[in-house]
């Protein structure tokens, strides 16, 4: 792997915690008592698993360690969570692995034009 594939991978990886990081802090937002934080937040994972899939091999690393950082980001170390344990909290858990997986590693489709 050469200097352009080590610096996709450091990318991927940094874009993967920037992502968990945001998502993490702002899913629980409401306006109104829309839950908007999980829609961006959601949303950020999308675009960011698009952006992901688009670096070529290197393109499963980005829900393994975005999966990674949410599960750090969850867990009970000095007796608050960042990700408390009610329904928008399972939505950014679960839907936030479940949808960079399914984006980042759905294969690609051949172009067959007639």
């Amino acid at each position: 792997m050469g200097l352009e594939g080590k610096l996709m991978v450091l990318f991927v990886l940094v874009l993967a915690f920037v992502i968990a990081a945001a998502g993490t802090a702002f899913h629980q937002a409401t306006l109104s008592s829309y839950p908007v934080g999980i829609v961006l937040a959601l949303a950020a994972v999308l675009l960011g698993s698009i952006e992901a899939r688009s670096k070529g091999k290197r393109r499963y690393l980005f829900p393994i360690v975005l999966g990674m950082w949410v599960l750090v980001f969850s867990q009970d170390w000095t007796g608050d969570k960042l990700i408390p344990a009610n329904e928008l909290g399972f939505i950014w858990t679960y839907g936030s692995v479940v949808t960079a997986a399914a984006i980042t590693l759905w294969p690609a489709l051949p172009n067959k034009r007639m």
